[in-house]
């Protein structure tokens, strides 16, 4: 199992090369970085929901960690969410490539050898990863950015082992001044369609909204421990692990500051492109670094 196909083209994202490009492209030159942005970025969180809701706060994120490499090779880290729950260790995809409209993703095998002996919490296990869509929408807009970027998907559980998994990885990367991690997060999900009835419209939009600061807060002060209890108690994140593991990374890389550089969500995206139609769900999309 070297190769993981591209199982959700044309849901996510465009699934026609051509079609993929002209978008990923416009996501990516498309977003302003702020002139403050934090120097020395070593990781960063983004959403993935499909690009026509969350694409430009992904690519924000992505421009953000590959704009200082300049298109020389690199290697990103990708701690993934786990929304089919086959994750009960880091699940590591770490030989082949992922495949993507605009070509394959090489996978830094040796890299990823080194991790997998670093760490009795990681293990190969590419079957984590077949149904699961969270690291997949991001390759695109990583492969436009830096097409010699190579990475090692992780699938991390929402659990309390995700800071320890987070903290290894970073220990192995501390010294590889090419190495990025990211973490793949959605926010609250609220809403009849998540089984959370009251609200709708405007309502649904404002408890997502006020609920999600209560784990942006915990981000910017890089509390990578309060993380995944936080999201059990107020289900503000579907990849809780992802971003527990992505700050203790980051921290152990020699980052000491976060930035948020964006946060939107999903009714007020769509709020924007359909004035007239109301619906009863809000999903929370932030693009956040780590420096």
């Amino acid at each position: 199992m070297n190769k993981r196909q591209a199982v959700r083209a044309g849901m996510f994202y465009p699934a026609s090369a051509n079609q993929c490009q002209a978008q990923a492209r416009a996501l990516l030159e498309g977003v302003a970085l702020p002139g403050d942005i934090l120097a020395n970025l070593r990781g960063g969180l983004l959403p993935h929901a499909g690009w026509v809701y969350s694409g430009a706060l992904a690519a924000m994120t992505v421009r953000a960690l590959t704009a200082p490499l300049g298109g020389q090779p690199g290697t990103v880290v990708i701690f993934g969410a786990d929304h089919t729950g086959q994750a009960q260790l880091g699940e590591v995809w770490d030989a082949g490539a992922w495949e993507t409209p605009l070509g394959d993703v090489e996978i830094d095998e040796a890299l990823a050898g080194a991790l997998l002996g670093g760490c009795d919490l990681l293990r190969s296990n590419p079957q984590a990863h077949l149904g699961e869509h969270s690291i997949e929408v991001q390759l695109p807009l990583l492969r436009l950015a830096s097409p010699a970027l190579r990475i090692i998907p992780i699938a991390v559980p929402p659990g309390e082992i995700a800071v320890e998994i987070g903290r290894a990885v970073g220990a192995t990367l501390a010294g590889l001044p090419s190495a990025r991690v990211l973490g793949s997060s959605d926010l609250t999900h609220h809403g009849g369609h998540f089984g959370c009835p009251g609200g709708r419209g405007e309502q649904s939009e404002l408890f997502a909204r006020q609920n999600d600061q209560r784990i942006l807060k915990l981000i910017e002060q890089l509390d990578a421990e309060a993380i995944v209890p936080e999201a059990q108690l107020h289900s503000n994140a579907c990849g809780a692990g992802a971003i527990a593991a992505t700050i203790a990374a980051v921290r152990e890389m020699g980052a000491t500051q976060s930035q948020i550089l964006a946060y939107t969500n999903s009714y007020e995206i769509s709020h924007q492109q359909y004035p007239d139609e109301q619906d009863d769900t809000t999903v929370g999309y932030a693009s956040i670094v780590f420096g």
